[in-house]
């Protein structure tokens, strides 16, 4: 990947809270991405034509969700003692 997608997802929701554009707004592609696809599909080289660019998608909508691990005791930390230590255990 050319960028780390938590990093463009901080850009985004940054531009978001700036109030420089919308949700709603990223839900479509850009202009440069459209005309890039009109250009592929008309171009004159046929290998061009049949290239496919990467999907459009929000990454803000498809937000993973990151599963959290947290510390915890193991059972066996707790385990009661089995036999009793005699007087002089040592």
């Amino acid at each position: 990947m050319l960028f780390d997608p938590a990093t463009v997802r901080t850009l985004l929701q940054r531009g978001i809270d700036n109030g420089w554009w919308t949700l709603e707004h990223l839900d479509h592609p850009s202009d440069g991405y459209c005309r890039l696809q009109a250009e592929l599909s008309r171009h004159r080289i046929p290998e061009l034509r049949q290239m496919s660019l990467k999907s459009h998608r929000n990454l803000l909508r498809e937000q993973q969700i990151v599963e959290r691990v947290e510390a915890a005791p193991s059972p066996r930390d707790f385990s009661p003692i089995t036999e009793t230590p005699s007087e002089f255990d040592f």
